[in-house]
């Protein structure tokens, strides 16, 4: 026998037993979410089928569902069902990523209608600049963990007031940008994604999502200039209503995406199993009923005994089949197997992606793109087409909207700070070039509570 059989065989068999019971356990999960309305107390806002392309949705990965876990992959046709997978999950992730750019998009008027509430400002407390400043700089450095500073660096600059020139905000694009010299293009690419998106520069079609759509068009066209103690609430309610469609379809969707992708990992895996996995499959089976049905006719019911008992049994099995998995990965390292072994070059190439399929980023993309190191020239190039981009939308933009498109865009370049000193000096001149009492003090809040919240 050979000595890499276990690569034949007992991998593909732990890839296909996790993935088989974290996506019923996964499934049955989604169902105790999603099922009926939502009730008092509860985090989400919509049911499933009130939310756009919802009904869809679940009803097509309930319908995969049924074929893998209740009809079995024994019986099914498994080109066709891998195909029907593979469609939904690229359906899914593209209905994600047009949710993105919405979700992007009202941010920006949410950083405007968070700064022109009507108030008295006689009644206003005098700001001290200084401290401010301090309470600031406590809170991006208050964790030790340069990760964590990073992402309190980049909250205080998307909130900070903005009062910075064009000339200036560009030069620091522009220097931040040339830090992608002599590395790989796929860097750059999403860099330059996330600032196209986060700076409301990456169109969707309107036939995505036409509610969001409507409300995001009736938010471009107010008179910021003129708003009043009328016309405020209902624009801060025209942006909680598309901010709780959003969250709850980004949740929808990051649940059906995880689900598919463990149905996708035992397709890939299904014609290496050998093991009759009859105890998991008839516990699975328990789970993925009970939540088919419950889906299909949402209704107020305790969890039964013996729901209770198959998710127990198939929690256990997790870890020691990981365990298993992972042993067999160190001797495949040991072994020095890579690609290059035409032998083994498809089995290692499909758990590449049952690994991409099984980790956090559920919208991963599967295949390796090509890429190439960047020279300055084409560094420079990228730069200016970004920047011609925002200068357009800068012209037909009112002052605030500006100034949200450059929050957005710094708050997610690379940190372009060398030091606590510069961090300092950048919250305390924000803070001294804006005269807005009320601003400041709405901005200083934001990143108070946020950090707070993220620690």
């Amino acid at each position: 026998m050979s000595s890499k059989n276990y690569l034949e065989k007992d991998v593909p068999e732990c890839y296909y037993l996790i993935s088989m019971v974290m996506g019923a356990i996964d499934y049955y999960m989604f169902y105790e979410s999603w099922a009926g309305k939502p009730g008092e107390g509860d985090a989400r806002h919509h049911s499933f089928d009130e939310l756009p392309h919802g009904k869809e949705v679940v009803g097509e990965l309930s319908d995969i569902v049924k074929i893998v876990y209740l009809d079995g992959l024994e019986n099914a046709d498994i080109a066709e069902v891998s195909r029907r997978i593979f469609e939904f999950r690229e359906s899914v992730k593209e209905l994600a990523i047009d949710l993105i750019s919405y979700s992007d998009r009202f941010k920006l008027h949410e950083y405007v209608i968070n700064r022109i509430k009507p108030v008295d400002k006689s009644t206003l407390k005098v700001f001290n600049n200084d401290a401010a400043a301090r309470d600031v700089l406590s809170a991006v450095f208050s964790s030790g963990e340069n990760a964590e500073i990073n992402e309190n660096i980049k909250l205080a600059v998307s909130q900070l007031p903005l009062r910075m020139s064009k000339t200036k905000f560009f030069d620091i694009m522009e220097n931040s940008l040339k830090k992608y010299i002599g590395t790989d293009s796929l860097a750059l690419d999403r860099e330059l994604y996330m600032l196209r998106t986060s700076s409301g520069l990456k169109s969707v079609s309107s036939d995505v999502y036409p509610e969001l759509e409507a409300k995001l068009n009736e938010l471009a066209g107010a008179d910021y200039d003129n708003v009043d103690e009328i016309s405020y609430p209902v624009l801060e309610a025209r942006l909680i209503e598309a901010v709780q469609v959003i969250t709850d379809m980004s949740e929808l969707l990051q649940s059906a995406e995880t689900i598919v992708n463990r149905m996708a990992v035992m397709v890939m895996c299904f014609a290496n199993v050998e093991t009759v996995f009859a105890k998991e499959t008839a516990n699975v089976k328990v789970l993925v009923s009970e939540a088919a049905e419950g889906l299909a006719n949402p209704a107020d019911k305790e969890m039964s005994d013996d729901v209770l008992k198959s998710l127990q049994m198939l929690e256990g099995i997790f870890e020691p089949v990981m365990e298993r998995l992972q042993k067999y990965q160190t001797r495949a390292a040991k072994q020095n197997l890579d690609g290059s072994d035409t032998d083994v070059r498809p089995l290692l190439e499909t758990f590449d992606s049952c690994e991409k399929l099984m980790s956090p980023s559920v919208f991963a993309d599967l295949k390796d793109e090509a890429s190439h190191e960047l020279a300055e020239v084409e560094v420079q190039g990228r730069f200016e087409e970004i920047k011609s981009e925002l200068s357009e939308a800068f012209g037909s933009d009112m002052k605030l909207m500006q100034r949200a498109r450059m929050a957005a865009i710094l708050s997610q370049l690379p940190v372009f700070f060398n030091s606590r000193t510069d961090v300092m000096n950048y919250v305390r001149d924000s803070l001294d070039g804006c005269r807005d009492t009320y601003e400041k003090m709405v901005a200083v809040k934001l990143i108070l509570d946020t950090a707070k919240t993220n620690r």
